[in-house]
This record gives structure tokens, C-alpha cells and sequence, in this order.
């Protein structure tokens, strides 16, 4: 009785089985994914919250039609060949690659990936960040003349994310804080003369206003330098 038991068991395995679409073997265990999934505004193939995040799947490791990304706690659309991922918010997700086939989904490929926190914008003179300055040169402030704003050294292109839109010059004379302001970018020659003209060790301010996506201000904290 057990013989025959376990004959009919296999005979309907064997149906089952055999009776299911011919899906690609699974890759779901992939221990690192690099070679699948890579982010394309991200040095570090790091997802960052709240943004389109551009994603292109390795179409030699992921030979298929018809597939269907998701990602938990996060949306994914299609943008031409690749994929924009928008995590909801910092920590961790799983982006999972899916399948479909007449009517079936098989669950192809997995990966935990770190979801980053967009970090706050900030200003570089020659590439340097303006606050690691514990001394400011004048000779470099009227030489380069301009300042640029950046994310993270992690970004690719991060420089194309915001414009500097205004910055307010303040420097003591006397008892009194004076300021003067330009647009854009580059210093105006009024504030590169009264910059050659302070004492050195002098202590200035900078306040920049930067603008984004749909041209949205926003006026970055004071920076305090001195100047030699």
C-alpha cells in the first residue's frame, strides 16, 4: 500500500512538473548583483530616497522580454531602456527583477540595496568645500572667481542638480557688518576690490541662494571665512 502511494505521489509531481511553463532558472540568490543591477547617478551603485534614481539592467545577465522590476516600499517606472527607481525613504530596499510569461511570473533576481538619504547641498571654491577653508586666500577667490554647488562626490554630474543664483558678501568695517550682493555664480568686481583691500585675518561671511528643479530657491546657512 505504501509502494502504490508513493507511485501515484510521483506520477503527480511528474504531471505537475511537466505541466509548467519553461521559465529561465532563477538567479534570485545572486550574492552581489553588481554585474545586474547598476545605478547610474551613483559612483557607489547606491539608491538615494525621495529621487529618480536611473537604473539599467545588465541585459547579457538578464537576457529576457516582458520583465517587471519592482521595488519594496519604492515606485519604478520605465524610461526608455532603463528604469527610474524612487525608494520612499532611507535605510534598505529590495529591487526584484520578475518575469512574465504568458500569464506567469517568476521571480528571477533579488537584491538588497542601501537607500541613501539626499544630502544637503553645499559650496566648493576650486573643488574644495568652502567650509574645510580654515584660511581663505584672496589670491584664489580673485583668481577662480566663481563657486559651484554639489551634492556628494558620490553623484554623477552632481553639479547639474542646482544653481547658485545669489551670493551676499559680509565684511566688518569698523563697529559696523557690511554686505553686498551679486547674481549667479561669479563674484562681482566691487566685492573682488573690497576683498583685496581687508586686513588679513579678516572674518567674512558668504550666504548663497541656489535654485533647482522647477527653479526653487533655496538659501543655503552662513558660511564664515577668514581671509589673508
Amino acid at each position: 500500500m505504501k509502494l502504490l502511494n508513493l507511485a501515484v505521489l510521483l506520477f503527480l509531481i511528474t504531471n505537475i512538473v511537466s505541466g509548467q511553463p519553461d521559465f529561465p532558472p532563477c538567479a534570485a540568490f545572486d550574492s552581489s548583483g553588481k554585474d545586474t543591477i547598476r545605478v547610474l547617478n551613483s559612483y557607489s551603485n547606491s539608491l538615494y530616497a525621495g529621487i529618480d534614481n536611473e537604473v539599467e539592467i545588465n541585459r547579457k545577465n538578464v537576457p529576457y522580454k516582458n520583465l517587471i522590476i519592482e521595488c519594496a516600499m519604492g515606485m519604478v517606472m520605465e524610461d526608455d531602456s532603463n528604469y527610474l527607481v524612487i525608494p520612499a525613504k532611507p535605510g534598505t530596499t529590495v529591487i526584484s527583477i520578475y518575469q512574465y510569461d504568458q500569464g506567469d511570473t517568476l521571480l528571477y533576481f533579488k537584491k538588497v540595496m542601501h537607500v541613501n538619504r539626499i544630502p544637503s547641498p553645499y559650496i566648493t571654491l576650486d573643488r574644495i568645500k568652502l567650509t574645510d577653508y580654515n584660511y581663505l586666500p584672496r589670491q584664489l577667490l580673485t583668481k577662480i572667481k566663481y563657486f559651484e554647488v554639489h551634492l556628494s562626490e558620490d553623484f554623477v554630474d552632481d553639479g547639474d542638480w542646482f544653481k547658485i543664483k545669489g551670493i551676499i558678501f559680509g565684511y566688518p568695517v569698523g563697529q559696523l557688518y557690511v554686505t553686498k550682493s551679486c547674481e549667479g555664480a561669479f563674484l562681482s568686481g566691487e566685492i573682488i576690490n573690497i576683498i583685496n583691500k581687508l586686513p588679513p585675518g579678516t572674518e567674512a561671511t558668504f550666504i548663497f541662494t541656489i535654485a533647482g528643479s522647477g527653479d526653487i530657491f533655496k538659501r543655503l546657512p552662513l558660511i564664515k571665512i577668514k581671509i589673508y
